[in-house]
């Protein structure tokens, strides 16, 4: 923190004020590096000559010339990009998720939505009442069969515990006193 007595914000548009009003000092410039000779370098991009785009053959044609200096960026361009086309570059990688045509759908088959049994109800309703309804007919039937066939005196006997077996249930014991009652959230 500083120990003038001047605010913060005043100082502040003071200075702001101050660099408007006065000339910004001019930066100074450093000269531009020579380019570096190198053995391809020597060759001027003037007597270059290149081949024509339409005669490249993706992989088996030389690419060099095109990315050298002063060599025009639309020429450029166009040689990397008949580069590209080349069916080397054009593999889609198996781990890309984007890669399908999500607009097409590809519908369940009809077979396979009426074994899912939770779809059968929304799907097909008419023939999820048919079968209820055939169901039912042979419950009731089944039931019906049942109490007829079966006397009284063939029930099969109730199940009792002994003595032995029959446990009281244990009390819970009650709170401590210090125990707290648990808070309802707000």
């Amino acid at each position: 923190m500083s120990t003038d007595k001047e605010p913060f914000l005043s100082r502040w548009s003071r200075r702001k004020l101050d660099s408007a009003k006065g000339p910004a000092a001019p930066r100074p410039v450093a000269p531009a590096a020579p380019p570096a000779v190198g053995p391809g370098a020597a060759q001027s991009p003037a007597k270059t000559e290149l081949p024509p785009v339409d005669t490249l053959k993706g992989l088996a044609s030389e690419y060099k010339g095109f990315l050298r200096l002063g060599v025009d960026e639309k020429l450029r361009q166009s040689a990397l990009k008949k580069l590209f086309h080349d069916p080397h570059f054009n593999v889609m990688d198996g781990l890309d998720t984007y890669i399908e045509d999500y607009s097409k759908l590809d519908p369940i088959p009809g077979e396979m939505l009426k074994s899912l049994k939770q779809a059968n109800r929304l799907l097909f309703p008419e023939e999820a009442a048919e079968k209820d309804r055939e169901t039912d007919a042979g419950a009731a039937g089944a039931a019906v069969a049942d109490a007829g066939s079966m006397p009284a005196t063939e029930a099969p006997p109730r199940q009792v515990a002994s003595d032995d077996e029959r446990v009281a249930p244990e009390r819970e014991s009650p709170p401590a006193r210090d125990a707290t009652h648990p808070t309802k959230p707000a």
